[in-house]
């Protein structure tokens, strides 16, 4: 009876081992991963705005804006709206395009289309695009695209 024992509990642990090496080689392949999203570097003096980065380029956001999903949408970048924003048409908020492939009909800056005011700035390997009904603040966040690296 004590050699079946033994047995059971070295079959217990051989699978407890196994389960941890799992977890611990998923965590480091999403580590490994993850700097393919953006994130929140920080905030800015103001409360109402916070800092993302996204590869190498931060701008600065209102705070109540939220990464977009884009998994449902034909083309999948980067962005950043308010809450319950459309997810694959931009319609207020900031998007990031890589700038080998982004083809804009303005030159850099700020203008105003028919019902909002859009622009962009390039930064790094990037075209940050804004588009909201607020002039000053597409401004802002146009102004605030930089490149960390």
């Amino acid at each position: 009876m004590p050699l079946l024992t033994a047995s059971r509990s070295t079959r217990l642990f051989a699978l407890t081992a196994a389960c941890a090496a799992l977890v611990a080689g998923v965590l480091i392949w999403f580590n490994a991963t993850s700097d393919s999203r953006s994130e929140i570097s920080g905030t800015l003096a103001r409360a109402a705005w916070k800092t993302v980065e996204y590869r190498g380029v931060q701008i600065d956001i209102p705070s109540a804006w939220e990464r977009s999903d884009m998994s449902g949408c034909e083309f999948q970048f980067e962005q950043w709206a308010a809450p319950g924003s459309p997810a694959c048409r931009l319609e207020g908020g900031a998007a990031f395009y890589g700038s080998a492939t982004f083809d804009p009909f303005h030159g850099p800056g700020v203008w105003q289309t028919a019902t909002t005011w859009s622009g962009y700035a390039y930064a790094g390997d990037y075209a940050v695009y804004v588009s909201d009904t607020d002039r000053d603040l597409v401004q802002k966040v146009v102004d605030s695209a930089r490149a960390t690296r």
